[in-house]
């Protein structure tokens, strides 16, 4: 393939895109960076490769799509930061191809026009943006029912919001996401097993070092209940019966 054809090949799949940089994705990888999707939830096991996955489509979007602002969320501004440095990887490494008009700890602005901004989990920060092509949230069950209704309208109409976290207990938005069906939102789950991040003997070693109920919720991405609750979900719903008779007077 001749280096026109491996540019047009790039600019029309991100997946060729991070083969530019040495990113051979896994298949699940391959159907997140493909999906058109505009709302997508990603329940996944931890180190499986989705800060590179998402960092790889947030520079292909700003690469190939002028104009275009990415927002990377997370419940920290460390961990934003961490988002845009690993984004800031791949720009370098596939030779900067759209010149930089602005790189800061928080901020890569290229001189087409994108911006990939980073922020932090706060209503406060978020404020101010809009029209964003591509939202990229991470650790997204950690992040609070109210700041996520806040960062929805700063998506453009025909932006793309991907949220991506392991399980933290049987609440939240992103546990309603990920467990209401027919509510628009497209479902990706990535469990250890499924990952070439893990063979069968880690994933032993890991079940053993931690325990049957974080190993479940941290790789097998299951919902479980929070260590706090004094009765767990089954015993309450459990103690309630939809077969009553009414009372007659």
């Amino acid at each position: 393939m001749n280096a026109f054809a491996a540019d047009a090949a790039a600019a029309l799949d991100p997946v060729a895109f991070g083969r530019r940089v040495e990113f051979v994705a896994e298949p699940w990888q391959e159907r997140l960076l493909r999906t058109i999707a505009s709302r997508v939830v990603v329940n996944c096991a931890r180190q499986v490769g989705k800060t590179t996955t998402t960092a790889i489509k947030s520079v292909h979007t700003a690469l190939y799509r002028p104009n275009s602002l990415v927002l990377l969320f997370s419940p920290g501004q460390r961990q934003s930061n961490e988002m845009l440095r690993r984004c800031r990887a791949v720009y370098n490494a596939c030779g900067r191809p759209v010149k930089a008009k602005a790189d800061s700890e928080s901020t890569l602005e290229l001189e087409n026009g994108s911006r990939i901004v980073s922020l932090p989990g706060t209503e406060g920060t978020s404020r101010g943006f809009a029209g964003a092509r591509l939202l990229i949230l991470d650790e997204a069950s950690r992040v609070d029912d109210d700041i996520f209704a806040s960062v929805l309208p700063m998506v453009a109409s025909d932006g793309q919001i991907i949220a991506l976290s392991t399980p933290w207990g049987r609440r939240g938005w992103f546990h309603k996401l990920d467990t209401d069906l027919g509510n628009g939102w497209e479902r990706h789950k990535v469990t250890a097993y499924e990952s070439a991040q893990y063979s069968a003997n880690r994933i032993a070693q890991i079940k053993a070092a931690l325990g049957a109920y974080v190993f479940a919720s941290d790789y097998e991405c299951q919902f479980g209940d929070t260590d706090s609750q004094m009765f767990n979900t089954e015993l309450i719903r459990a103690a309630f019966t939809h077969n009553v008779t009414p009372l007659e007077y």
